[in-house]
Order: C-alpha cells, then structure tokens, then sequence
C-alpha cells in the first residue's frame, strides 16, 4: 500500500528543539552530527555550534587574519571575517585574544564590536591585548550588553590616563555576577567601579600592585555582597599599603596569590621594602569575620627557600580573628622537579603553623603554575 509523503508523520519543531538543547554546547562533534540528521535539526544544532566563540590573531605580511577556533583549519582576512561575525546573533559566550588592536581592519573591529554588543551574550574574555590608546579599549568597553554577566581581563594593557579625567558615558550599569581583572592596568579598575553595579557581584579577582592601588580599594568598597575574592600580588610590597577587605562583609572565600622571588628581596635590601608575603597577612587581618574558606597560593621558584619569606606563625591566631574558618589551603606553586625540595616545602608549611595543622584545618600541597601543563 502506497503512502503519500504529505501524510507521514514528523517529530514537532519544539520537540526536536527541546532534545537538542539537552546537548553540551562544548560537544561540537555531536551538535555536527545533529546538524545533518535532518533539516529541522540543523537551525538549533548550528545556533549552539556558534554560541561560543573564540576569535584568535594571526599576523601574515601586512594583513590580520582571524580564526574562528570552531573551524581552526579555515583562515579568513579580515573584511571576510567581517561578513562571518555580523552573521553570529546567538553568541554566548566571546574569547577574544588579540595582541595589537591598532592591526585590525576597521571594518572587521567594528564587526567585532558589533559582536560583543549581541543581547545573546552572556560571558566574555579578553586575554593578552594592547591597545595603543585608551580610546580604543574605551571603545569595546562601551559595547557590552546589559546582558552580561561574567566578564575577565587578563594581560590587558593601555597607554594609561586616568579616566576619571574624561567625560566617558556608559549605556547603563552592568549587573555582573563575576568580574576578573587579571591585569593591572588602572584603565580597566576606573571602569569597573563606574560601570559595573558591584553589589551584584558575587565572583571578584583583582591584581594588586602600586599601579592599580589608588584603583582597587573603591572597587573593593562597592562589592559588598561578593562571596568569592581572589587577591594577586604583583611586584609590590607592604611599605606601599595593603587593600582593605573590611566591608566585602559577605565573603566566605577568600584567596590570596603571592609571588616570592628571593633574588628580588636580595636586590632591593637596604631600600626599605618589606618581604612580599606580608602583602598578604596585611590584607588578610582586615578580611571580615565571615570568612569560612581561605586559600593561599606560594609561588616560589624552589620550596627550599621558603623559610626566607614565612616568619612568625601569623596563621596560628586565625581561629580568633576568624572564627567561621573551617579550612586552610596553602599550595605551593612551583615548576621545581626536585621532589625532595617538594617535600620539604610542604613539611615546611606544617610546621610553619603547627596549630592549624594539629586541628586539622590545614592542607599544603604543591601545584604547577598555571599554563605549565604539569
């Protein structure tokens, strides 16, 4: 018996619509294979094959070539990379990393503002840029949608003025709930505590170094519902002040990065400046009472040297400055391969601070530097 095709039964639109959604975005390999199933699979299969997108530099002769790191083996110049993005309208998540901005076509910087400035999207990065003025970064600032929630900087850098200077207006405030400013560059803090809503923040990093430190403490006034802070060090110590974390009064964890560099403290002996681990403990006596969970990262070339930076046992007393304190992690960040000297970091630590240790609220372990592959 022969049936007529107009009869046969099909899977309604939003079922298929619903299956699919039910996909990992990141698990591109079978969002491919959906898109060939059938037609009615390939609209939704393709909007979450491109809602996260990263966008890559390559630099050839005198043009700037963009990869879309969903298809790495297709290399676009620039006024055709401009045709594929103003195409995405269901972006995201945007990596962008793009050393030199003054080396992009107008025509494909504009598209990627046009990009960043999509309702859809939700988390952006930035990571490894320069832009030669402040203008510039200005300019991609100004595009983020209200839509945003999670933003993160890291080696961004501008030729510094201070913005405070500058009649610069933002649509609106942004109501992010994690904000990461993996660089130091006052630029990027004047536009946080201007643009961002900081109570609604509830994820903070910040670097800390003599550059940004008039910047920090205005942005660490106004996050006063954030529950996570991660605190980096960068190249400067306890004579130049310490961010005061007084009135974050909901914070439960608290993280704090510390670079020791024993050749340094011998290179600045007699100027005045002061071991850079108490950078931290400073910053860690006016964290506030709530804090539950704390977290210090050692970063040290060899674990042997330690005893030259950890002096009096300041963590012993945090039982009484912190009473809602359950735990203690110190990592030791490292790409030493002497496992004896490993060792004798991590034994080092306990010892260091042997009140926490026979509680049992404290572990010490050793971790590879981020980006080390280790």
């Amino acid at each position: 018996m022969a049936h007529d095709s107009a009869s046969r039964e099909t899977c309604p639109q939003e079922l298929v619509d619903l299956i699919l959604d039910e996909v990992d975005p990141t698990d591109k390999v079978t969002l491919n294979s959906c898109a060939l199933v059938a037609r009615s699979f390939r609209p939704t299969s393709q909007k979450l094959i491109f809602s996260e997108l990263t966008i890559l530099p390559w630099k050839r002769d005198q043009y700037t070539i963009l990869a879309l790191q969903l298809r790495p083996t297709i290399w676009m110049q620039s006024v055709i990379s401009a045709g594929i993005l103003s195409a995405l309208n269901n972006v995201k998540s945007l990596k962008i990393r793009i050393r030199s901005w003054h080396h992009l076509d107008s025509t494909c910087e504009q598209a990627i503002y046009s990009l960043i400035a999509r309702s859809s999207l939700s988390s952006i990065k930035i990571d490894g840029a320069y832009f030669q003025t402040n203008p510039k970064l200005v300019a991609l600032l100004q595009c983020f949608p209200a839509s945003l929630e999670s933003a993160s900087f890291s080696k961004v850098f501008t030729n510094w003025t201070d913005l405070t200077s500058e009649s610069i207006q933002f649509k609106s405030q942004l109501h992010l709930a994690s904000l990461h400013l993996g660089t130091p560059d006052p630029t990027l803090f004047h536009w946080a505590s201007r643009a961002v809503d900081l109570r609604c923040l509830q994820h903070l990093h910040t670097i800390f170094d003599d550059d940004a430190m008039d910047a920090v403490q205005p942005l660490l006034d106004g996050a006063i519902n954030t529950e996570t802070y991660h605190l980096s060090f960068w190249g400067c110590y306890s004579h130049t002040g310490s961010p005061n974390l007084g009135k974050m009064q909901r914070l439960r964890t608290l993280e704090i990065s510390v670079e020791l560099n024993w050749m340094d403290i011998l290179e600045v002996a007699g100027q005045g400046l002061d071991n850079p681990l108490d950078d931290a403990m400073l910053a860690l006596a006016t964290a506030p009472p709530t804090v539950e969970h704390l977290v210090l990262n050692l970063e040290i070339d060899n674990p042997n040297e330690l005893h030259h930076f950890m002096g009096p046992a300041t963590l012993n007393h945090l039982g009484e400055t912190l009473p809602a304190l359950h735990d203690v992690a110190i990592r030791i960040v490292s790409s030493c391969d002497d496992d004896a000297a490993l060792q004798h970091g991590i034994r080092y630590v306990e010892a260091a601070f042997p009140r926490l240790h026979q509680r049992g609220m404290l572990t010490a372990i050793v971790v590879p530097p981020t980006g080390s592959g280790g």
